[in-house]
């Protein structure tokens, strides 16, 4: 028993492992694209494009009765006419009732995105946006237009890796601040996905290493994911800033 105690006593009281220090880049959007040219960003100078129109009680039951008992209210459809007005590479258009940010009482709501960042795969394109407070979303279109909700997040940036598709997400605002890193991976076509790795907070940038590792930055300090799949804490050495983390 003493002999256990004094095991315990030294676990407990064993230094932290050492943070690891490296220099970080950073985020210039041509060497980004330059490292995954299927990649693609768009910025809006529109803070949001939405249409209403107010809906009697006989319209808005004709909009539901479309979609199936445990199927999200949301009509999804490309607006490829927009994205070629204003040159966005994936514009997704939303039709719902209340099941959003923009939603209105006795109104539908159409909310046209140009999605953020764009990712080109072989069956289509993972798209995503973020409307900080208000939400955003993470959605699949397939090589036909077809629009699939994949899953509600905050996205930052989507990066290939040999195991998949890794999304960066999250938000930080008021007193909360939460990230997840994603992973998509297709089925016959379709994506799967799955929770990858909880973050000490909000991806405020990422960025491919040459190396092909991704650097996420939060409000807290850095993280690496590595090529492996594994997630690294580490300190930026060279980068005014970011914060060090040395006393950690």
């Amino acid at each position: 028993m003493y002999i256990f105690s004094l095991l315990l006593s030294s676990l407990l009281s064993a230094p932290p492992e050492p943070i690891a220090q490296m220099e970080c880049p950073e985020f210039v959007e041509e060497v980004a694209l330059e490292l995954e040219p299927n990649k693609q960003y768009f910025r809006d100078t529109v803070r949001a494009r939405v249409e209403r129109r107010e809906v009697s009680d006989a319209e808005l039951f004709n909009f539901f009765k479309q979609f199936g008992e445990n199927e999200r209210k949301i009509k999804l459809a490309s607006n490829e006419l927009l994205a070629n007005e204003i040159g966005a590479p994936i514009v997704y258009s939303m039709e719902y009732y209340q099941e959003k940010y923009f939603g209105l009482e006795n109104h539908l709501t159409i909310h046209h995105v140009p999605a953020a960042v764009t990712y080109q795969t072989p069956f289509g394109h993972l798209a995503g946006d973020s409307q900080g407070e208000f939400g955003g979303e993470l959605v699949f279109v397939n090589n036909s237009g077809v629009v699939e909700l994949i899953q509600d997040m905050n996205v930052e940036d989507i990066y290939k890796f040999d195991f998949g598709y890794v999304v960066t997400a999250g938000l930080r605002h008021m007193g909360s601040d939460r990230g997840t890193l994603y992973l998509v991976t297709f089925l016959d076509g379709e994506p799967q996905i799955t929770t990858l790795f909880g973050l000490i907070g909000a991806p405020e940038t990422s960025l491919k290493l040459s190396n092909g590792d991704l650097l996420i930055n939060s409000r807290d300090g850095s993280q690496v994911l590595r090529t492996d799949g594994s997630l690294e804490r580490v300190s930026c050495v060279s980068n005014a800033n970011r914060r060090i983390l040395d006393n950690i």
